[in-house]
């Protein structure tokens, strides 16, 4: 690996040759698929190598004319730039990687140097299928594509339509996790102003990058359910189990906030038959980092068992995070019963007594 990076460094000191007059200029894309896990770790090791001058992206760098237009994801550029300043895989550290993601990073500085920049949509998804998906998503991830480019070269990028190429092949069950997983967050940002949610909402876009194979789209599409709902889970109501005894019970529901930043948010409660009634809740305020609990009257209408999906809600009726179950078993006895079997024991506990004075009676008649 030290030879891979002495060529490295050594191929960066090669002159790049000019080019006619008469040649169009040309256009370098520097795009790869996704190397990281949604939990920060990396799934893989190639991106090392691809960076170097024998690889695919080294090539595209160090092979490149002077003028030139690049086309660049910049979350590629994200995920060299968590390599650049040490990482691990599979548990170890790899400072060779680093050295030559480092080095790589360098040399794209210097090698776009008067030419244009044009910022691909963040995350390089097939920008027709994310129209179709979630029309207003596409400026979403070309403001973001940007804004991190911009950030890194120090200068103005071109962002605009019709430079993304390649379609995605994403199956019709994993399209549904995107828009559900797009949705969720979509409602945690609303209440919950946290730069982790927006970093997340980011990264869905490689779900939609054309250059995934079959597994790359399963493994990323399930990937990213998993860290979303993680996420979500931050902001829940804990489910649970309840044995409601009498017409009126106040409930005692858990909430939890495990985000760093206080919110206030509604709970719809919703009875999936009419056993029994309940309110839905509103302004409820959870502090940063707490699990709280509150106090929910209920109103027993009949015995049997209830099912109640509780889900929070922004201020403005819009749901946030995922549904919650309380399961319900309600063992109200009727007045009329509860009256009679009252009075059945009062006459019997009246009939043993009386039994017990006529025995103490008679034996005191019998010794005389």
């Amino acid at each position: 690996m030290k030879k891979i990076v002495a060529l490295f460094l050594a191929s960066a000191t090669i002159l790049i040759p000019i080019p006619s007059a008469s040649a169009a200029t040309p256009v370098i894309r520097i795009t790869d698929i996704p190397h990281r896990n949604f939990d920060g770790t990396f799934r893989d090791n190639e991106l090392a190598t691809t960076l170097t001058p024998a690889g695919r992206l080294g090539k595209a760098l160090f092979g490149a004319q002077k003028a030139a237009t690049w086309v660049i994801d910049a979350h590629l550029i994200d995920e060299v730039i968590d390599m650049s300043d040490g990482y691990t895989f599979e548990g170890k550290e790899d400072p060779i990687g680093a050295e030559v993601a480092l080095t790589w990073l360098q040399e794209l500085r210097i090698a776009t140097v008067g030419n244009p920049i044009v910022a691909l949509p963040y995350g390089n998804p097939d920008a027709s299928l994310t129209r179709r998906l979630a029309p207003s998503e596409i400026k979403y991830y070309l403001a973001i594509g940007a804004e991190k480019l911009e950030k890194f070269f120090g200068r103005t990028v071109i962002s605009q339509n019709g430079w993304s190429t390649g379609k995605s092949r994403l199956a019709s069950e994993y399209q549904g996790f995107y828009r559900s997983e797009r949705v969720l967050l979509l409602g945690l940002n609303k209440v919950i102003d946290v730069p982790e949610i927006g970093e997340l909402r980011q990264r869905l876009g490689i779900l939609l990058n054309p250059m995934l194979s079959y597994e790359d789209r399963a493994y990323f599409s399930y990937s990213a359910r998993d860290a979303v709902r993680k996420m979500s889970g931050k902001l829940k109501v804990v489910s649970g189990r309840y044995q409601l005894t009498s017409k009126t019970v106040k409930v005692p529901l858990t909430l939890v906030n495990k985000f760093e930043s206080a919110t206030t948010v509604s709970l719809s409660l919703i009875p999936m038959n009419s056993r029994v009634q309940v309110q839905n809740l509103v302004n409820i305020t959870l502090p940063p980092k707490s699990q709280i609990q509150i106090a929910v009257p209920f109103t027993v209408i009949a015995s049997g068992n209830t099912l109640v999906v509780a889900q929070f809600m922004t201020p403005q009726g819009d749901r946030i995070g995922e549904t919650s179950k309380l399961n319900l078993s309600l063992t109200v006895i009727d007045s009329r019963v509860a009256w009679f079997t009252t009075g059945a024991a009062i006459l019997l506990f009246l009939g043993a007594v009386a039994q017990s004075v006529r025995r103490i009676r008679r034996g005191r008649h019998e010794k005389q």
